[in-house]
């Protein structure tokens, strides 16, 4: 397949042959085929919007070190399953994080920060995790419904042309997940998270635990890879009794039976599935 002039083989698109050092505005904007992209050493800069709407873009991987300014801006907007930027002299938890300021973190000029991976930039990424956490519901709530209909995004992707993502009770809940994903993921990738920020998140989880609203809970299920160790991130901070343990059990979404078994091996006793099935 032929993406933009340049070959894309089993949805890679594969630049790092090419004497290429900058990648125009909108370039490849929309492109729903590309799921994986790698980018040659030469490359200094990225113009705006070049992989924007690209819904099915996972991963990012540059040949070479991290380059100041070497990002438009919105160069992600829109690219919802985005989960790793790679530079060949950043850490993994680093990449994953990079990735989030492009969509779930919604903070894109920590993505052009000139300090990427340094410890400074983790401290403004937590302050901006914190913001996000701290923002009231009832501001949510207002947005939308002081959006119009026809500022309402049917197709997921509110932040490209300032829609918003769905219609206003889904995008309230959507934006309550959004925040434990990240909890989730943050507590997954500590590297230099402070005390202040670990006890933000934890109070943020224990707000929106099974019985007071269940956020933190039912958020776990959207995550397939990483359902096991969110449940066990739930558990520990948590700490839910036997009742709290068996009503979680019985509040598994179907299907998630690795879920199910876990937290039944976790409540200490084979007889909690019989209790539920009274």
């Amino acid at each position: 397949m032929n993406v933009n002039g340049y070959e894309l083989t089993d949805g890679v698109l594969d630049l790092r042959d090419e004497e290429i050092s900058v990648i125009d505005n909108k370039a490849f904007m929309s492109s729903k085929t590309i799921r994986t992209i790698l980018l040659p050493e030469s490359i200094h800069h990225i113009g705006d919007w070049a992989f924007a709407r690209c819904t099915n873009l996972l991963r990012v991987e540059f040949s070479g070190p991290f380059r100041p300014g070497i990002f438009g801006k919105d160069v992600f907007s829109g690219c919802g399953l985005l989960e790793r930027i790679g530079f060949s002299d950043t850490d993994d938890v680093t990449a994953k994080l990079h990735a989030l300021c492009a969509n779930r973190l919604h903070y894109d000029h920590l993505l052009r920060s000139d300090d990427v991976g340094s410890r400074g930039w983790y401290e403004k990424w937590d302050i901006c995790l914190e913001a996000v956490l701290s923002a009231d519901e009832s501001e949510a709530e207002l947005s939308a419904a002081l959006c119009g209909e026809e500022d309402i995004s049917y197709d997921g992707i509110g932040s490209v042309d300032g829609e918003m993502p769905g219609e206003s009770a889904d995008y309230v809940r959507r934006e309550e997940y959004r925040k434990c994903s990240l909890c989730y993921i943050r507590l997954s990738n500590s590297s230099h998270l402070s005390e202040h920020t670990e006890k933000a998140i934890h109070r943020h989880l224990m707000k929106n635990r099974l019985g007071m609203g269940g956020a933190a809970f039912y958020s776990i299920f959207e995550e397939d890879e990483n359902v096991i160790s969110y449940l066990r991130i739930y558990l520990d901070v948590i700490k839910p009794d036997r009742d709290e343990l068996a009503g979680m059990i019985s509040a598994v979404p179907a299907g998630n039976v690795y879920a199910q078994s876990y937290l039944i091996k976790e409540s200490g006793t084979d007889d909690a599935l019989s209790d539920l099935m009274l």
